[in-house]
Formats: C-alpha cells, structure tokens, sequence
C-alpha cells in the first residue's frame, strides 16, 4: 500500500478510535465494566467497507510492542536494577491498595551524582518519600522517563525509600475487603477519600514499616489535591509529613483553560447518570486496546503521531520545546489507569463551588453533614512546610488558581513558576528538562530538610 494511502487509513482509525472511545463513555450500554477492545473497527484492526465486511487487515501493520510495556512499575524498575517490592495496605475502610517501593539500586548501580547519598554509612535509614499521581495516571507516572531522568528514580539514587502511590480504583487498586468492583459502593469515592483514607493509611504503614517518625510527601495534580485534604480533615497524620513537595498544584479547577477538561466535567452528570442505570461506575479502566492504540498511532514513525500529541497539549497545554513525542507509547500503556465518576465529578463541583466536601443535594447534605451545603476544607489546617512549583502555560493548573491557593496557605515555603514560560501540566513528568529545571532544585530541597531535621552528613 502506498505510504500516503496508510496515512489516510490510518488517520481513519484513530478518529474512528476516539469517537468508539467517546461513545464508550457517553453511552455505555453494557451491564459490566465496558471492554474497549470490543469497540469497532479499530480494536479489531480492520477498515470496513460500505456493506460492513472487513477490508484491510492492519494486522501486518502492528509493531511487535516493545516487552517494556507489558511490565509493572516493580518488575520495570528491577528491569532498570532497582531493588523494588510490591506492597498491600488495607485502608480503614477496606480498600486494599498496591503500593510499589523501590528501596535504592541494586548493588553495582548507578548512585547520586553528588556521591553524597542519604542513609549510607553507619546503618543509617534511608528518608522515606511518598510519591502521589494525578487524576487518571497511576504509580507508572513518576517513572515513564527512565533511568537518570524519572524523578523516583533520582529520589532513589539520592538514598531515598520511595513509596509510589496508587489511589483506591485504579489498576493496581482494585481490591476490596467485602466489596466487588462491580459494585456501586465500591465506586462510591473521590479525592476526598483519597485524602481522609488512602494517603493516611500509606503514610501509617511506611512508618510502621521503616520505624521512621516522618516522611516526605511528593504530589503531582490530584496528588497534591490529596495532601490539602488530608492536612485539612487528618492534622493527626500530616504532621508526620516532614516536606511537601507540589506540582501542578490542584486545590479547586475554577479557572481551568482547557476546553476539553472543562468539557469532561461539563457533561460528567450526564454520563454518571447515564452509566450507573447500566451498572457502570468505573470511568476509563486499563485497556489492553488502549495501549495498542498507543503503539500503533502514537509511536515513533507513525503518521498520526501528531494527532496524539494534539490532543495531549489540548488537555494540559502546548510546549513543542519541552515535547516528548517517543515516550507515549510507554505513557498511554499505563494511562488512563481508570477512577471513578464521583471523582470527575468532584472535581466538577469545585470547578464551581470551590475547595469543598462532595455537594450530595440539599436533603442528603442535611443527612450527611447536618446542613444543606457542604462543608468547606479548612486551609488553615493546611500547615505542612510546602513548597510548590507551577506552570505559566498550565491549562489546567492555571496560574490564576495557583498564586491564590500559595497565598493562602499557612506554612508555604517557596511556591515557584518553572523558568520555562511555556511550561504545562505534563511537562512535570513527560518533559525532556523536568530534571534540570524542576527535579534538582526539589531534590536539594528535599535532602535539605532531611539533613537539618535528622542530623544526616
């Protein structure tokens, strides 16, 4: 086949795969969690012809993936020669989360530039960091860009113990004590729960685990949504959090720029309504027809490679600079790592209504919070040393939102835009200088208040 005729098949396909993908979500019409892989023409790898018979097998066109894909955040990390565990921790309310940790590189490995690690020598401990993702991403995030570049990876090689965090209802998540996935009191939780449940209990079981006092906190997006509401609803648990540390920082979306998220929380009511008469709560679950959409449309080499980073900059913002292209294939195998419509729907709410508890309606308000409108989160709570980096060119953590919320908080120590003007959302940890203009300065930082409060040298 001719290269431009592929090209035109291709670009075909991918809009035939975002808009099965759109309908998906809009209509779901199944009664379990829906299987993407099941949707049309894509995930059967043909074009169809006018009367519906296959007439192009793509097939021939897929690329062997690449084995890195099909591995977890442990066994890539051992890939890479990190020693790293698998870890469950059983949250108050039941919710069994995977936690991942990698305890430093295998002996021989790489070591800090500085040749000045944390917990080496004497038997010494090494300082426990906390790693949290954004909305629909998981722990995978925060090592997408590989050895000597991804952030807990550094932290590792700086003689950190990091602890990366996967929220309750995403892949590595989806365990109950009593409950079933196909259940709606499964799904029934926000970031509210991440916050008040999931972050506690982690937080609890490192210290337990390690017989460390305190931790470091690293949050991305939703991840830093997590901390404000954990300061605010649990002092008891964040005052063992020695420094946190905040990117793209996410209190309440109610100047979000990107048309596209404002649309996802625009019309989520709708689809929340619409998928839980169908016994659907479970909202962009781990696909493997996802991530071979991801391999053949967005990989190196691809003709609609640049529709996937076009829709990419229309969710977080444009950056040509600081794009990654190469790294989606390794990126869309981990994400979306799925959540929960009450969750988007959370997030719609404070797109309006601010840095509040979930808005149940009036009569379960009352029965819930005994008044008709959701208490709002107490930021004077919020009094854990921060320290926040922003983006000017972040569609969805604006500036707008941001220098407000670092004004507003009790015990800011530094809240500062990236060097880069054109920095977006992603850029945090996607980008090709995340190490050189975000990630050393929050590494000293980090090893700073260890080394001031533990007496390290």
């Amino acid at each position: 086949m001719h290269p431009v005729e592929m090209a035109a098949v291709a670009g075909v396909l991918l809009v035939s795969a975002v808009l099965n993908a759109v309908l998906a979500v809009a209509y779901e019409s199944v009664d379990t969690v829906p299987d993407y892989a099941s949707f049309g023409p894509l995930w059967s790898a043909y074009v169809l012809s006018s009367d519906g018979t296959p007439r192009i097998d793509l097939s021939a066109w897929r690329r062997d993936f690449n084995p890195l894909l099909d591995l977890d955040p442990v066994e890539l990390s051992r890939y890479w020669g990190y020693n790293a565990e698998l870890h469950h921790v059983t949250t108050d309310d039941g919710y069994i989360l995977g936690i991942h940790r990698i305890t430093g590189p295998s002996r021989g490995a790489r070591t800090s530039e500085s040749g000045n690690e944390l917990g080496r020598g004497r038997g010494q401990q090494r300082p426990v960091v906390i790693m949290a993702h954004p909305l629909l991403p998981c722990s995978a995030e925060w090592i997408v860009l590989g050895p000597g570049k991804a952030l807990a990876y550094l932290l590792a090689d700086e003689g950190f113990d990091v602890w990366l965090f996967n929220a309750r209802g995403n892949t590595y998540s989806l365990n109950h004590t009593t409950l079933d996935t196909k259940s709606a009191a499964f799904w029934d939780f926000s970031f509210h729960e991440h916050g008040t449940q999931d972050l506690p209990a982690l937080i609890q079981y490192a210290m337990r685990e390690t017989g460390e006092r305190r931790v470091q906190y690293v949050g991305f997006s939703m991840g830093t949504t997590m901390m404000f509401v954990m300061a605010a609803e649990r002092p008891d648990v964040a005052r063992h959090v020695q420094l946190f540390t905040g990117f793209g920082p996410v209190m309440h979306v109610m100047n979000v720029r990107s048309a596209l998220f404002r649309l996802v929380l625009q019309t989520n009511p709708t689809r929340m309504r619409n998928a839980a008469a169908h016994g659907v709560y479970w909202l962009l679950p781990t696909s493997a027809a996802i991530r071979t959409a991801g391999e053949i449309f967005c990989s190196d080499g691809s003709p609609t490679q640049p529709l996937c980073v076009l829709l990419i900059n229309a969710m977080s913002g444009r950056n040509d600079k600081q794009s990654n292209p190469s790294l989606l294939p390794y990126a869309i195998s981990r994400t979306p790592a799925g959540t929960s419509y009450k969750n988007i729907g959370h997030y719609g709410q404070s797109h309006v209504q601010g840095f509040q508890q979930y808005d149940y309606g009036t009569a379960e308000n009352l029965a819930r919070y005994g008044q008709e409108r959701p208490p709002r989160y107490n930021v004077s709570n919020i009094v854990v040393p921060s320290r926040l980096y922003y983006g000017m060119n972040d569609l969805l953590a604006v500036p707008r939102d941001v220098e407000p919320l670092c004004a507003a908080l009790p015990n800011v120590l530094s809240c500062d835009a990236v060097a880069d003007p054109l920095w977006t959302h992603l850029n945090f940890v996607w980008s090709k200088e995340a190490p050189e203009l975000v990630y050393k300065r929050a590494i000293a930082d980090m090893k700073e208040a260890v080394l001031s409060t533990n007496g390290y040298s």
